[in-house]
C-alpha cells in the first residue's frame, strides 16, 4: 500500500485475511446468510453469547469490504470467523480447525489494534507538546506585555487529562501501575475509563470528554489484550461494561484492597446508559449495597 503506514498495512492484512476466509474458504455465502448463522450461533451459545455479537448484513458488508476506518470490534471479527467456520463445514468445504483459525486471526487482530493504538498514543502526546507550546507563548506574551494598569495575568489552556481529576491518589497510582507495564492495572484503566465516558450527558462538552476517555479506554483495553483474559471480551459500553466493572469491585472487596469503591461506582455510573438493566432492576441494588461496605478510605497499594 503505497503512501501507507504501518498500521494500515497491518489493518489490511487482517481486511485480507477476511476476505480470503469469505470468499474461498467459506465459499461467498450471502451477506444475509452470514446475518441468519450469526444469530443461529448465538442461540446455541446460550449463556457463552457474550463471546459472539449479532452480525447484520450491512456490518458484515463492511467487515469483508474493508470498509472500516478503524480496527474493527474484535468480538465482531471473532462471530465472522465463527460463522464463516460453521458454513464452510456444513457445505463440506475444507477449512483449518476452529481454534487454529481463531487464533491466527487473534494474532492479526492484536497486531493491528497495537499499530492503531500506538499511533493514537503518539496523537496523544503530539497534541499535549502543542497545548504545552500554546500555554507558555500565552504566559511569556502576558508577562512581557501586561495591559497598561494590571497586573501580568497567566491565562490557563484546558489540557487533555489521562485521568478524571477525582480519581485522586489511587487513580495516579493505578495509572502509573498501568504506564509501567501491569497489564491489570492497564484493564482496570480501559473499565474504568469506559464507565466514565458511559456516565457524560449529551452536551457537546460532554460529548467531547466522552469521546476522549472512551478513546483513552481503547488505548488501555489493548495494552492488556492478550494478557488479560478480561480483555479480549470486553465491551466499551453496555451490560457487559457495567459486569466487568462490578466484578473488578467484587474482587477488590474480597482482597481488602483499597479501591473497590472506584469500581461500584463506576458501575452504577455506567448503567445509567445501559437500557437492559430496566429489566434488571437487581443489579443497581447489588452494586449499591456493595458500594456501601466497600473500603473507600484505604491507602493500601493497588498492586
Amino acid at each position: 500500500m503505497s503512501g501507507a503506514s504501518q498500521g494500515d498495512d497491518r489493518l489490511a492484512l487482517l481486511v485480507a485475511r477476511i476476505r480470503t476466509l469469505y470468499y474461498v474458504e467459506a465459499g461467498k455465502p450471502g451477506y444475509s446468510t452470514l446475518s441468519r448463522m450469526a444469530d443461529k450461533v448465538m442461540i446455541e451459545a446460550g449463556e457463552k453469547r457474550d463471546w459472539l455479537r449479532p452480525l447484520p448484513r450491512a456490518t458484515a458488508c463492511d467487515l469483508v469490504g474493508g470498509k472500516c476506518r478503524r480496527v474493527p470490534e474484535w468480538l465482531l471479527v471473532r462471530t465472522l470467523v465463527v460463522v464463516c467456520h460453521r458454513i464452510a463445514s456444513e457445505s463440506d468445504l475444507d477449512i483449518t480447525s476452529l481454534s487454529d483459525l481463531l487464533g491466527e486471526f487473534s494474532r492479526l487482530w492484536q497486531a493491528a489494534k497495537k499499530d492503531e493504538e500506538d499511533a493514537l498514543l503518539v496523537g496523544y502526546a503530539r497534541e499535549s507538546a502543542s497545548e504545552r507550546h500554546s500555554l507558555d507563548d500565552e504566559i511569556i506574551g502576558d508577562v512581557l506585555a501586561p495591559d497598561p494598569g494590571e497586573s501580568p495575568a497567566r491565562r490557563t489552556a484546558p489540557l487533555r487529562r489521562r485521568t478524571p481529576e477525582r480519581w485522586g491518589r489511587l487513580g495516579d497510582r493505578r495509572l502509573k501501575h498501568a504506564e509501567d507495564g501491569d497489564a491489570k492495572a492497564a484493564y482496570e484503566m480501559a473499565v474504568l475509563l469506559a464507565c466514565e465516558a458511559a456516565g457524560r450527558g449529551g452536551s457537546i462538552e460532554e460529548q467531547e470528554a466522552a469521546k476522549q476517555w472512551r478513546e483513552a479506554a481503547s488505548y488501555w483495553q489493548g495494552r492488556a489484550m492478550g494478557k488479560v483474559p478480561e480483555a479480549a471480551e470486553l465491551r466499551l459500553q453496555g451490560l457487559q461494561l457495567v459486569k466487568a466493572a462490578y466484578a473488578l469491585g467484587r474482587e477488590y472487596k474480597a482482597a481488602g484492597r483499597a479501591g473497590a469503591a472506584d469500581f461500584f461506582r463506576a458501575a452504577m455510573q455506567a448503567e445509567e446508559s445501559v437500557a437492559a438493566l430496566r429489566q434488571t432492576p437487581m443489579m443497581a441494588t447489588s452494586v449499591a449495597d456493595e458500594l456501601v461496605t466497600a473500603d473507600d478510605f484505604g491507602e493500601r497499594p493497588v498492586g
